[in-house]
């Protein structure tokens, strides 16, 4: 519950619609990489721009750089179709983990990712890598630094892929796969690519974006086990309550024909949620939060005071 609660204490400092928002920074890098090209290469993460030439706004820019070359048709028909399964994973990811938690991971791997290029920028400082980055950035492209969205968004694919991992869903719009499975080849695509490519930049950001999705993935671990059906419930909570405050906003108050003051509110629902040990319900304590025991035998809900401490009910 500790984890909740942290990632609610600064929800109110979070960018809203993130997914949304980064879904829209990787269709403006497509326009940058293929129609403004001098551009397009100030925004890359490049280390030797950034510390010999102060160039410091390529550390929060690279989230513009496109995470899917357009090569042939076929990368053509598939870039937006990417696109808009990783919308879906932000949103569900979203949805799981809270929009501060989600913030918190994005803009963490950011700040990972740069402290990473930097640092090893600075201790791989052999005259023949400095020439060989350096050659790179006189071109206007740092080839092994431009995978780092990419890396980014396999990582958040793969957080969600354990957490739903016997959903299925269609692999390509056409395969019906279950996500562990999407899961292991995401992680043995990034083996491969790690083991491929012998630019140490690109196995720095895989690196990052790996132990970011550990971090994270440990410690949002009791969320991650709530069951899809679980998860639904709170949304539809959430979104219950939401529709609640909304209608108690709209009360009407008028004065009856004898001079008395009359309030009219619309009819309130029964609560939703409720305690199997203690009885209280979301409408007792609205910072309670329920959820549904897995090892009871039967769909008994408890609140968070008691989701750890009762004893499992047996058929």
């Amino acid at each position: 519950m500790k984890t909740n609660k942290f990632g609610k204490s600064w929800e109110r400092y979070t960018i809203p619609h993130l997914p949304l928002i980064m879904t829209w920074c990787f269709i403006a890098g497509y326009i940058f990489a293929y129609f403004f090209e001098n551009f397009y290469a100030y925004l890359v993460l490049d280390p030797v721009m950034i510390l010999e030439r102060n160039q410091w706004w390529r550390l929060i820019t690279w989230i513009f750089t496109i995470p899917f070359p357009l090569s042939d048709t076929l990368s053509y028909l598939l870039a937006p179709i990417a696109l808009y399964f990783y919308y879906f994973v932000g949103t569900q990811l979203e949805g799981v983990w809270g929009r501060g938690m989600l913030n918190l991971y994005v803009f963490g791997n950011i700040l990972l990712t740069d402290i990473a290029v930097i640092v090893t920028y600075l201790i791989d400082s052999s005259a023949e890598s400095r020439a060989i980055y350096g050659s790179l950035s006189g071109n206007g492209y740092v080839l092994p630094v431009t995978d780092t969205t990419r890396y980014m968004l396999l990582a958040m694919f793969l957080a969600l892929a354990v957490i739903f991992k016997d959903q299925v869903v269609l692999f390509a719009l056409v395969i019906p796969m279950k996500m562990k499975w999407l899961a292991l080849i995401d992680a043995v695509f990034m083996l491969y690519e790690f083991i491929k490519f012998p630019y140490l930049y690109t196995r720095v950001v895989i690196i990052v974006c790996v132990v970011t999705f550990l971090i994270f993935f440990l410690i949002n671990l009791k969320k991650n086990s709530r069951s899809i059906s679980q998860i639904q419930r709170s949304y539809r909570f959430k979104k219950a309550v939401g529709a609640g405050k909304r209608q108690a906003s709209h009360e009407v108050v008028h004065t009856s024909d004898h001079g008395n003051v009359i309030t009219m509110r619309p009819k309130t629902r029964g609560p939703i949620h409720q305690c199997t040990i203690c009885g209280r319900t979301e409408q007792d304590d609205p910072n309670l939060e329920f959820r549904y025991c897995s090892k009871c035998a039967g769909n008994y809900e408890y609140c968070s005071d008691h989701i750890f401490t009762h004893v499992h009910k047996e058929s």
